[in-house]
């Protein structure tokens, strides 16, 4: 009897270790889980603060380029005070192209940001040719145009140009 009953102690005893090791290696695998998670979460977010670097250092050197072009930029239209000169310059280029012309701005309105367009209406009188030269010259100048609307009228071997556009300025 005392085999066995030692028998049974010793079994007893494996059971309880193993049952104790059977645990402490779960939970271990469990923890261990957990922190591979977080180590893979770890490395995403370094991975993308280094994308983030990457863009952000490339921005930065594009800036430099983009800061010759500013002054440019900032040019390619006129200011508000500026259009003061737009109907002299037109009259400027209709007389380089032999065209009678009479210029009048209209309405302002502010569209997207501080973009501002100025309706004008012209009525010119010249050959075709020169009306055409005329238009080339206008869409070239130093103003950026809209012409919403052309009407040609023939007059006894002349033409009459009747334009509603817009104009563009900050």
């Amino acid at each position: 009897m005392e085999f066995k009953k030692r028998l049974m102690t010793t079994i007893i005893i494996f059971l309880v270790i193993s049952a104790v090791l059977g645990g402490i290696l779960i939970f271990a695998a469990s923890d261990i889980n957990k922190r591979t998670e977080d180590i893979v979460q770890t490395r995403k977010d370094l991975l993308f603060h280094l994308q983030l670097t990457e863009t952000l250092a490339s921005l930065r050197k594009d800036s430099q380029k983009a800061q010759s072009y500013a002054y440019e930029a900032t040019n390619i239209l006129p200011s508000r005070d500026q259009l003061i000169n737009f109907p002299r310059d037109l009259s400027m280029i209709a007389r380089q192209n032999e065209i009678e012309l009479n210029v009048g701005l209209g309405n302002e309105g502010v569209s997207d940001g501080n973009l501002t367009q100025t309706n004008f209406n012209m009525t010119s009188q010249g050959s075709l040719d020169n009306l055409i030269a005329f238009l080339k010259s206008v869409e070239i100048s130093n103003y950026f145009v809209n012409l919403n609307s052309i009407d040609l009228i023939r007059q006894e071997g002349t033409f009459k140009a009747v334009v509603n556009g817009t104009v563009f300025s900050f």
